[in-house]
């Protein structure tokens, strides 16, 4: 199953394929000030697999706090898509499934995430632990 998405001007698009149902997949509301504000509700999964599809420049990557992950932001509406990282075997990726809209994740009520007492190493290992390998590909925008 391939699960289709994309931010609200449609400049960026993404293919998910889950390893399981959307309902049995995490589904996260992260704490911090970032995510708080775009209403972030994060899923990740290190079975599933994520293509991220947008014309080149489409893509403003954000770094804030500890300056690890890239926060992918459609440059056009505003959308929060993903944060991302480079691990040993590519990039992985935590996807927001509000941001783009992404079938199977309404109505479910995300839990409650706080990662502001982990360490540099602790978080980098929980990421590389539960993040979605992800690929990038440029593509046309609908707009």
């Amino acid at each position: 199953m391939t699960l289709s998405g994309s931010c609200h001007c449609g400049a960026v698009h993404i293919a998910f394929e889950p390893s399981r149902a959307p309902a049995e997949l995490p589904l996260r509301a992260c704490q911090c000030g970032f995510c708080r504000r775009h209403g972030a509700r994060t899923t990740s999964d290190p079975e599933s697999r994520l293509l991220i599809a947008a014309a080149p420049g489409a893509i403003a990557a954000y770094r804030f706090g500890r300056r690890v992950s890239e926060v992918l932001i459609c440059r056009t509406c505003g959308c929060y898509i993903a944060s991302a990282i480079e691990g040993a075997a590519g990039k992985l990726a935590t996807l927001n499934a509000a941001g783009v809209d992404l079938e199977g994740f309404d109505g479910r009520a995300a839990e409650p995430a706080n990662y502001e007492d982990e360490t540099d190493e602790a978080r980098l290992a929980r990421r590389l632990a539960r993040w979605t390998p992800t690929t990038f590909a440029p593509a046309v925008p609908n707009a």
